[in-house]
């Protein structure tokens, strides 16, 4: 799906910047281009960034808890 229809960013491309270390819109812009024109798109940008960082949080929430998780 395109994300930033400027400049045709799909969300693949953002959640790979995400992925690659992204943190926030303006280093999602600096990394694929997505939300440097117009911002229209910023609130789905941000919407990306919040959901890779709750599920961060998630999987590293045993390891700063010191929760020992089973093995599989």
């Amino acid at each position: 799906m395109i994300v930033c229809h400027c400049r045709a960013v799909n969300h693949r491309e953002i959640e790979a910047a995400i992925a690659d270390g992204a943190r926030s819109i303006t280093e999602v812009t600096q990394a694929c281009g997505a939300g440097g024109d117009c911002g229209g798109c910023h609130p789905t940008i941000a919407d990306h960034v919040a959901d890779s960082l709750e599920i961060l949080a998630e999987v590293f929430a045993p390891i700063r808890t010191g929760v020992r998780v089973a093995a599989a």
